[in-house]
């Protein structure tokens, strides 16, 4: 892991087509080396999550280009490597876990972020329709005590429309994400025994994953 924040803190002074290409070798490097960590974390969050099996590092890690048609930050490269394993890999909307790994910057988080609209609507009617299933999870005392909850900055005003505004759990209604996570120091990182840690650290969150996805997947009385 030293290698891969050593080319990212280059990467991040250096953040332009050039210098790239002329590290492209580096980068390589670097790219080979977090797929083996990644593939490392997936086999052991495979133990306790089967839905990931048939999944593949490969299948997981972000590029590292970045699209900056739409931004006024014009460098061409993300100054961090990421990956979301997930059912069905980086390209979806499924729950998952997510691993950030940047220097001074590292974290992981499980749950949903941004599902779309009609995904978020089944994970608020199943919160309705059984919110002590739900309190159960997302309120865990040891969940809570060994996670931080996000995506409260985004949060509704008001409860979503056509949802009950006296309803016991409407504050949780207004979250668009669903979503814990926990922040590392590099030199946790850069330890021989952080895959076994990180994987262990994911499944303490693997709960708040089985009730989403199972939330999403619900079709009715077909």
């Amino acid at each position: 892991m030293e290698s891969i924040f050593s080319f990212l803190r280059d990467l991040a002074a250096h953040n332009n087509r050039e210098w790239f290409g002329e590290n492209k070798k580096r980068y390589q490097q670097s790219l080979d080396r977090f797929r083996v960590f990644v593939a490392e974390v997936l086999g052991g969050i495979t133990l306790f999550d089967p839905l990931l099996r048939l999944i593949e590092a490969k299948d997981t890690i972000f590029r590292i280009y970045k699209d900056t048609r739409f931004s006024k930050d014009k460098t061409p490269y993300k100054t961090n490597f990421g990956c979301w394993m997930s059912g069905g890999g980086r390209r979806s909307a499924d729950a998952g876990y997510y691993f950030h790994l940047e220097p001074d910057g590292c974290f992981m988080a499980a749950g949903v972020w941004m599902p779309p609209a009609g995904q978020l609507q089944l994970i608020r009617q199943e919160i309705i329709f059984d919110p002590v299933a739900f309190s159960k999870v997302f309120h865990d005392q040891w969940i809570n005590q060994n996670y931080e909850r996000t995506g409260a900055e985004d949060k509704l005003k008001k409860g979503p429309a056509g949802f009950p505004k006296d309803f016991e759990l409407l504050d949780e209604l207004k979250y668009k994400h669903y979503v814990f996570s926990k922040n590392y120091s590099d030199m946790e990182v850069v330890r021989g025994d952080f895959p076994q840690k990180l994987v262990e650290d994911y499944r303490g969150l693997f709960p708040v994953v089985h009730y989403l996805n199972q939330a999403m997947s619900y079709t009715g009385n077909e």
